[in-house]
């Protein structure tokens, strides 16, 4: 090979070496500037991808706190609210459609048992706008407040607060199971009539024959593995036996003996007239004595059912 070949030769080398690293440069570039795109393009999806802070929450409000103690006003407006809505609220669509069912005894513990809910669902309704926790707790409450206030309050007072409550459970009464004032309360019972009455529902309650039908009824019951369930149930079978057996059963029935209609009228008469002397201590131990009797033949502890009434 002459020189001047060896000459062109390293030239061309050269050339190709140089068009070479051109490329590799350029490819190089190419992929810096793609690899700055892509951290460019990841940090902004990480920005973007971050959950913004939450707001502060505001602070967990307190729950409502009732009143420490009835006051008359207190009292008065609370019995008035709820005969109001007895009469023309809620309450009253409840009791209404109650009444309608009116007349078959054999749904007569059915239908009182509904009729105590729409009467307590409104209490509790009423109550709940003063601060008293919407369940059977705040009812409770409220009525150990009422117990205080009674005690604490003028003969006169006490007088008015008693009248008003038993109108309003007549009135209850009354639209419930359809019936007038004049069928239910054609006349009052004095003080010794209605305890002879409640000695005579007592002396029934625990005869032997109701306390072994409570037992072997409440026995059968079957267990849901609820205990609250499972007190339900015997507490079905104490009202079912109550009403059936010892104010309806037999021939007379309790309440023909004791001058009432027969049937579901005598029933609601007997509880209508026997309102005026709940509060009576006579008549009072009369009901806790028997009704103590029939909850531990049910197997229900006596002192939790009696503290829950």
């Amino acid at each position: 090979i002459t020189n001047q070949s060896k000459a062109n030769l390293l030239r061309d080398t050269s050339s190709q070496k140089v068009t070479m690293l051109r490329h590799f440069t350029a490819a190089s570039a190419r992929r810096v500037h793609i690899l700055s795109n892509k951290k460019q393009i990841v940090g902004l999806n990480r920005h973007f991808s971050v959950t913004p802070p939450s707001p502060p929450q505001p602070p967990t409000p307190e729950a409502p706190k009732p009143p420490n103690a009835l006051t008359k006003e207190i009292a008065f407006g609370i019995q008035n609210a709820t005969e109001m809505f007895l009469k023309h609220g809620v309450g009253h669509q409840k009791l209404a459609e109650i009444g309608n069912e009116a007349g078959d005894v054999e749904t007569l513990v059915s239908r009182w048992q509904r009729m105590m809910e729409a009467f307590l669902g409104t209490q509790v309704h009423v109550l709940a706008g003063l601060g008293y926790a919407p369940n059977e707790g705040g009812l409770h409450h409220y009525n150990q407040h009422v117990g205080e206030f009674m005690q604490n309050t003028d003969p006169d007072t006490q007088e008015e607060l008693r009248i008003g409550t038993r109108d309003l459970w007549r009135t209850v009464l009354m639209k419930a199971f359809n019936v007038s004032g004049e069928e239910l309360l054609k006349s009052e019972m004095e003080i010794v009539e209605a305890r002879k009455v409640m000695h005579a529902v007592a002396m029934k309650m625990q005869s032997p024959d109701v306390l072994e039908k409570v037992a072997k009824l409440a026995a059968k019951t079957p267990s849901t593995g609820n205990i609250q369930m499972d007190m339900s149930m015997k507490h079905q079978v104490v009202q079912d036996t109550l009403v059936h057996d010892v104010y309806l059963g037999g021939e007379p029935s309790l309440v023909e003996e004791m001058g009432f209609e027969k049937g579901e009228k005598g029933y609601i008469s007997m509880q209508a007239l026997m309102s005026e002397h709940q509060n009576d201590p006579m008549i009072a131990q009369y009901v806790g004595a028997s009704m103590m009797q029939v909850l531990k033949s049910a197997g229900i502890d006596p002192t939790a059912a009696m503290g829950q009434q």
